[in-house]
Parts: C-alpha cells; sequence; structure tokens
C-alpha cells in the first residue's frame, strides 16, 4: 500500500502512472465506484467494495468525510491486477470540495457510480457528488430515519438512483411470484408484517399495491426480528403466505396444499452492491415505483 499524506489530485495520479509502470497497476477496469462514507465509517465499506470488485473490476474511490487530520488531504493506494482502491482522508476546507478532487480520478470514458452505503443526504441532489454522475446508489434501511428518506427518495426520484432496501426484497419479490403463479387465483388482498421503520417492508407493500392493484394492511409484528417477517396474499382460493422462520429460511403457505420449508437467506451487502453494479443504467421497476409512492403520498 502508498501512502500520500498532504497530497492533491495531481500527485495521487502521478503515483497511479508510477504504480503502472512497475508492473503494479490494474488493468481491464469497467467502472468507477465512489464510497461517500463517515471518517470513522469505513471498514465495512471497503471490505464490501473489494468484494464486489471480484465481479466488476473497478477503480474504487473511498472519500471519508469529516475527519479531524493535520492535513486537507491524505491518501492511500491499494492495487490489485484488477481493482484499485484510492482511499482519500478529506478534513477541514478541503471537505467542502470533494467533487473537485474525485474528478479529475475518474477512470475516463468509464460509468461512474456514486454509493452512500449508511447516511446518504436528505436533499440526496443537491449534493456536489451528484455532479459526477446520475447512478447513485443509497441504503435507506441504514438511514438515520429510513422512512423519511424513503418518502424523500421518492418524492425527488430520477432514473438511475437506486436503494438497496428494494435490492433486498428480490428474492422475496421471485418467491412470491412462483408462489402466485401455483395458487393461479385472484389476489383479493395483502398484508405486510414487519416493524414500521422497515423500508423494505414499506416497499413490498407499494410493489403489491403497484402490480396487484390492491389494499395491503401494515399490521403490528408479533417478534422482534428486524426485517420483514411475513407477506399473506389473500386469494379467491384461500392464503398465499410466505414467513420467515430464521435468517436463512421461511415456511409457504399454499391453498390446498401443505405448507413447506423453504430457502430465503438474508442477502449479503456483497450481493445487494454486486447486483446494482449490474445495472448501470438504472432499475425502471424501481422507476416505477418511485412514481407509485410519490402520487400516492401527495
Amino acid at each position: 500500500m502508498m501512502r500520500l499524506e498532504n497530497t492533491d489530485a495531481r500527485q495521487i495520479n502521478q503515483a497511479l502512472n508510477e504504480m503502472r509502470d512497475q508492473g503494479r497497476g490494474a488493468s481491464g477496469q469497467v467502472l468507477t465506484l465512489v464510497i461517500n462514507i463517515d471518517a470513522y465509517d469505513t471498514d465495512e465499506a471497503m471490505h464490501m467494495a473489494e468484494q464486489a470488485a471480484e465481479q466488476h473490476p473497478s477503480r474504487i474511490l473511498v472519500a471519508r468525510r469529516g475527519g479531524t487530520n493535520t492535513h486537507p488531504l491524505n491518501a492511500a493506494i491499494k492495487a490489485t491486477s484488477s481493482t484499485e482502491v484510492i482511499t482519500l482522508d478529506f478534513s477541514g476546507q478541503m471537505d467542502r470540495h470533494v467533487s473537485s478532487v474525485l474528478l479529475p480520478l475518474l477512470l475516463p470514458e468509464l460509468p461512474v457510480v456514486v454509493w452512500w452505503p449508511t447516511r446518504a443526504p436528505n436533499e440526496l441532489y443537491a449534493d456536489e457528488l451528484c455532479t459526477l454522475t446520475n447512478r447513485l446508489i443509497v441504503d435507506s434501511a441504514r438511514a438515520t430515519h429510513p422512512t423519511t428518506m424513503l418518502a424523500n427518495l421518492a418524492r425527488d426520484h430520477r432514473p438511475c438512483t437506486t436503494d438497496l432496501a428494494w435490492a433486498r426484497l428480490t428474492r422475496w419479490r421471485a418467491l412470491l411470484v412462483a408462489a402466485l403463479d401455483q395458487a393461479r387465483s385472484k389476489v383479493l388482498s395483502a398484508s405486510v408484517t414487519a416493524p414500521a421503520d422497515s423500508t423494505p417492508s414499506d416497499l413490498m407493500a407499494a410493489w403489491l399495491e403497484l402490480k396487484l392493484s390492491i389494499a395491503v394492511e401494515r399490521p403490528e409484528p408479533d417478534s422482534g426480528y428486524p426485517g420483514l417477517q411475513s407477506v399473506e396474499l389473500l386469494t379467491e382460493a384461500g392464503p398465499v403466505v410466505v414467513r420467515r422462520i430464521s435468517r436463512t429460511d421461511a415456511v409457504l403457505s399454499l391453498p390446498g396444499q401443505p405448507e413447506r420449508e423453504v430457502a430465503l437467506a438474508r442477502r449479503t451487502m456483497k450481493a445487494l452492491i454486486t447486483e446494482e453494479l449490474t445495472r448501470l443504467s438504472g432499475d425502471t421497476a424501481f422507476d416505477e415505483l418511485m412514481d407509485h409512492i410519490a402520487k400516492r403520498e401527495g
């Protein structure tokens, strides 16, 4: 790892070129991933980004904000054959000019993705990092006020912005679609059971409303499990229920059939960000859902 203190973008690019000349640089990269995070909350995000880069060779710029270092900008560079991880520690006045530092470090003519792993700004599109790209990834489920963030995201939504709370539902949605294919009965109503601040559950309820044109109830959960606990679809033939029983399994109930266990493992952050990086043009299904929520909330 190469460390640079009291540095700037020119010196960082020079160091990258020197590493490449020495045969220590990366090649074959397909995108630049910018990770915006607090100065004291970075290890997990860096680890997840490096794992995601195994599937998507990239340059990863980790912008650690709000530090108290002596110098305005310090950097650390680590490179493998396919990935460069450049950690940038911003302090003082330099913390107000992050985009001007990052811009010269973006890989030319390749997609740029900006990811807020935890607390994205309330006014997302006013953030200076949005000048770098329109492909933005947030995680409302890890926000300080999850439901408020989701509401703001729907109100101001722009295509190519996605929420990892939606990616957490990929397996749930696939399981429900398969269950309805087996039930072959009209859905009359639905209920989604989860804590009140579970934004994946908010998205699930909105998705059922949008796709099935039905009312969706939100009953109080009967356990302390922090995420989505169950989804029940009342059909003309009887209830279709998916109920989580552990972090890895659920029980599926279909009309006229015995209950059976099905695999429904909670998705890892690596899996979530890897999925999002395969959709560099965004997610039209999520765009439609945000439009539905915005219209519903008025």
